[in-house]
């Protein structure tokens, strides 16, 4: 009489590689989606900043936090209000042409869990992108890593 079926040590090692691969495979999706997110985010502030130093030559000053609806940009988004107001909002940034600081010519600030991190360019070097991690806030450690990839080569 042949016993049709597994035995449980052939279940407990597939169930061993599942878990190798999948530890393996979780951290790659979540950096994969965290970088498609900061895709998004750096031809949107490249926008920003070169139609906020536009907007510094017809008008002598840039454009302040609350004031992108005065640049000459159409960014998809919705346009915030309340305490924010004037700041252009997709699923994943809150983008802005400066902040409170007049540093910035365009800032990106991540929208999930308290803001975590912000992407921004400024005025001194104009075509390099910085990022800074709030620190006390909940970063991943992904975020943290591609924050500093992007603090160490201007851009991923």
């Amino acid at each position: 009489m042949k016993h049709k079926g597994f035995t449980l040590i052939e279940l407990l090692v597939v169930v061993l590689i599942i878990g190798i691969l999948a530890a393996v495979a979780i951290p790659q999706y979540q950096r994969a989606v965290e970088k498609a997110a900061i895709a998004e985010a750096l031809p949107i502030l490249r926008t920003i900043a070169n139609a906020n130093e536009a907007f510094y030559m017809a008008n002598g000053r840039y454009a302040e936090a609350n004031e992108m609806s005065l640049l000459d940009i159409d960014i998809p988004g919705t346009v915030t209000t309340g305490t924010y107001p004037d700041r252009i909002q997709t699923k994943n940034w809150v983008y802005s042409p400066n902040a409170t600081s007049s540093q910035y010519l365009s800032l990106a600030q991540r929208k999930e869990i308290a803001t975590t991190y912000r992407i921004y360019i400024t005025q001194m070097d104009s075509p390099r992108f910085h990022c800074y991690v709030y620190e006390g806030r909940s970063a991943t450690a992904i975020q943290k890593k591609l924050c500093e990839e992007i603090e160490a080569k201007g851009g991923l």
